[in-house]
């Protein structure tokens, strides 16, 4: 199955785990844009001003003036980004912000790994899937990816 070219956005503070991504992304689909935001705020003005909206959202928790969070349900608070596949990348593995993170709406959660090679292989699979249908964690055996 071909996969469609996707529109991705990265919202985090942390220039090296933008680039590892971007890293990573150019290596499995250097025909995917990626959008990268520094933090929540950044991305909601973002989100607001384009007609269009990204196919996948990959969402840091730990950012400056708005958290993860925050941002979350300020994005699922809006009727035409209620679908919006948001997967939380945090370092985090406390199992109060995984829930906290699900119950805001989140559509997976991956636990940032400290091995490019493991990381590579989440996102290859997570990009595998056809986003553009609105998923959500119900077609994921795991909501969370430790």
């Amino acid at each position: 199955m071909k996969i469609k070219k996707y529109n991705i956005f990265y919202t985090d503070d942390d220039l090296d785990d933008k680039e590892i991504f971007k890293e990573i992304i150019n290596e499995l689909h250097p025909d995917f844009s990626i959008e990268f935001q520094s933090d929540g705020v950044e991305l909601l003005n973002r989100l607001n001003e384009i007609d269009s909206k990204p196919d996948i959202l990959f969402l840091d928790l730990n950012m400056p003036y708005s958290d993860g969070f925050q941002v979350l349900v300020q994005i699922r608070q809006q009727a035409d980004k209620k679908n919006l596949p948001v997967v939380i990348l945090s370092t985090s593995n406390d199992t109060d912000a995984i829930s906290k993170a699900r119950e805001s709406g989140a559509t997976l959660y991956i636990c940032k790994p400290n091995s490019y090679a493991k990381l590579k292989n989440i996102l290859a699979e997570l990009l595998s899937h056809n986003w553009s249908n609105g998923l959500d964690s119900q077609h994921f055996e795991d909501f969370v990816y430790c």
